[in-house]
Formats: structure tokens, sequence, C-alpha cells
């Protein structure tokens, strides 16, 4: 099982981005968590948790506003230029507070999702689209395409063009509900 875990909140949504858009996800490989919140200029943030379970360890901001945080050798509290607080994240005030941005979260893996995070309101993908992406990033051989088995605890896949996509409820998330 991976050591950590990484929740991201990405920047807004880009004006080309067609596809379903999840603001928040969480995710459990470094290699996805350096991938998907882009660029610096896509504002996006960062934390990670050291361990797969809810007690112990907080979040740890390492990426702030499109900015990645180096604390030297100790991490310490500090308060960055917005205000918000950086290092591990207990009941900071912040526009981004973690415990916030769980609740309506994807789970960005093809392993089962922590009890925890199910409990918290974390969503397995719902749509094919997302579900392939997340399988074909997973798998690296540049083979991406549709028609990857995907793991038997996500949900049937909805085909992204019978989704309502909407940045104005659950944190941006597409709606899983059919349009017209």
């Amino acid at each position: 099982m991976p050591k950590s875990l990484y929740l991201i909140k990405r920047g807004p949504r880009p004006e080309y981005h067609r596809a379903p858009f999840h603001p928040v996800i969480i995710c459990d490989r470094k290699r996805v968590a350096e991938w998907e919140p882009g660029n610096t200029g896509d504002a996006a943030w960062v934390w990670e948790k050291m361990e797969w379970t809810d007690n112990g360890y907080g979040w740890l901001l390492c990426r702030w506003n499109g900015f990645d945080v180096d604390y030297g050798h100790v991490v310490h509290s500090i308060t960055m230029p917005d205000r918000s607080v950086a290092g591990f994240w207990r009941d900071y005030e912040s526009e981004y507070r973690v415990d916030t941005l769980i609740t309506g979260a994807t789970w960005w893996s093809d392993k089962p999702m922590p009890e925890w995070l199910l409990r918290h309101g974390v969503k397995y993908p719902a749509d094919t689209f997302t579900q392939q992406r997340i399988l074909d990033f997973i798998a690296n051989d540049n083979c991406s395409g549709f028609g990857r088995a995907v793991p038997k605890w996500w949900p049937e896949g909805i085909e992204p063009e019978c989704l309502s996509i909407s940045d104005e409820t659950n944190h941006g998330q597409a709606s899983e509900t059919k349009s017209s």
C-alpha cells in the first residue's frame, strides 16, 4: 500500500476545458500529485498526509496557490501572504480548509478508498471519461483510450455527454444527473 495520500485543490476551470471537471481530488501516488495540479499558473493547492489513517499526522501543505512550499529542515506553521497557515493542518482558519475540501472530492486511484475518506464524503469517479483517464495515467503504458477494465468497487460509469457540468455545486464537480 502506498505511504502517502495527496489532496489536490485544482485551480479555476480553464475556459477550454470541456471534459468532466473534478476540482478536488485525493490520490495515492506522488507522480499523480505532481502532474494533476498543473504548472504554477494553474494556482493549485496540494496537501500530503503521511499515512492512510484518520488519526495521527495532519495534512501538510506542499503547494500553495501554485507555488511549491519548502519548509527547510523543520516544518513549522507559517502564515502565507493570503493569511492562510501552512504546515500540518489542524484547525487553522483558511479559505481552503482540508476538512471542507474532502467532502465531495474524487478518489483518483484504482485502489479501494480508505473507509474514513468514504465516511467524509469522498466519491469514486462516476463518469467513464474520468475513470479511463485515471486508469490510463496509472498504467503509464502510452496506450490511452477507452476499454480498460475498471475496478469492481467503482460505480458504473456515466457517459460524459449525459452529465450536467457545473462549477457551482460540489466543488465544481460534474453532477451525476442526466441532462435532457
